[in-house]
């Protein structure tokens, strides 16, 4: 959430759609170990949820036109508000997340998504997914891709022979998928290995295959990065990863580890796949950029305000 945050503000800045300024309301949560711990005190989310909104009627107040929330549900406003709906892991697979998240998120979602003006997701598969479960109306509906950071691009020099896995080691992220194909691999991300911009760039450039197991997803950025890298991609057929490769990643069935080591072993010993595959996600990746993004959201920006 944070790349498509800093990617559209930063868009949106360079860009200057006419009639449009935008500036981030709320600064970002404190650091991890601290942010766990507020969230085991009872009714945490609520109070957080009043406090923004009381800050929010201040800025209405002083000309706030329209309201855009960026992580899935937003506080009440009165004035129109667009919503970004990431995934809907809180309602279809609550299972996957911290009791207190799905307690606030799953309800509070529902009722801001129905009442939001616009709802942005970033998949066709999110798309339908908030229609059913959701009951957004399509008009209200809209798809807009994510952008790529200009920065995510291919390195000369042959590659190595590791195999990385990009993102938290939250359970529908399908890592027990991947330790159970049993082929060793670079896990960049949380609980246990942050790591650094410029370190996440040179593993892109440097890895032999990037490889998302994911069991749900509402778009899967490092998918993205990994082919604008030229890194070769190995991923499920999740439904919002499949839409973002369109062809040049490849797909196994969620969960199945079989399935995953057979397309791990192809790649890592077929050198014309691994060129092949690479080719293809430059070429797809070339397609995603934060500029188009951020003129797709201007766009909402002005029909929220209508």
């Amino acid at each position: 959430m944070g790349r498509y945050i800093s990617g559209l503000l930063g868009a949106l800045e360079a860009e200057q759609p006419a009639g449009l300024r935008a500036r981030p309301l709320f600064m970002p949560g404190p650091a991890t170990a601290l942010r766990d711990l507020i969230k085991r005190v009872p009714g945490a989310y609520a109070m957080v949820e009043v406090a923004r909104a009381l800050a929010l009627e201040r800025e209405r107040q002083r000309g706030l036109a329209v309201y855009h929330e960026t992580n899935h549900a937003a506080p009440p406003f009165r004035g129109p508000v667009v919503l970004t709906v990431h995934d809907l892991s809180t309602v279809l697979h609550p299972e996957t997340q911290e009791r207190a998240r799905v307690r606030h998120f799953s309800r509070a979602l529902r009722w801001r998504a129905r009442n939001a003006a616009r709802v942005i997701v970033p998949t066709e598969a999110i798309a339908r997914e908030a229609a059913e479960h959701l009951s957004v109306a399509p008009a209200r509906l809209r798809v807009i891709h994510h952008g790529v950071d200009a920065r995510f691009t291919p390195a000369p020099g042959p590659r190595k022979d590791f195999l990385l896995y990009v993102g938290d080691g939250g359970p529908r992220k399908g890592l027990e998928t991947l330790r159970a194909a049993r082929l060793p691999f670079v896990h960049a991300g949380p609980p246990d290995n942050f790591v650094s911009d410029d370190e996440l760039l040179r593993l892109y450039r440097e890895a032999a295959a990037l490889v998302l197991p994911s069991l749900y997803e509402g778009f899967g950025l490092p998918l993205l990065e990994a082919m604008a890298c030229g890194a070769p991609c190995i991923a499920s057929d999740d439904p919002a990863l499949l839409e973002v490769s369109q062809g040049a990643a490849l797909h196994f069935p969620r969960g199945n580890a079989t399935a995953l080591k057979s397309a791990l072993e192809r790649v890592l010993r077929d050198p014309a796949l691994r060129e092949e595959l690479s080719q293809r996600g430059l070429e797809r990746a070339g397609a995603f950029r934060w500029s188009d993004c951020a003129a797709r959201h201007a766009e909402v920006y002005r029909e929220a305000a209508a």
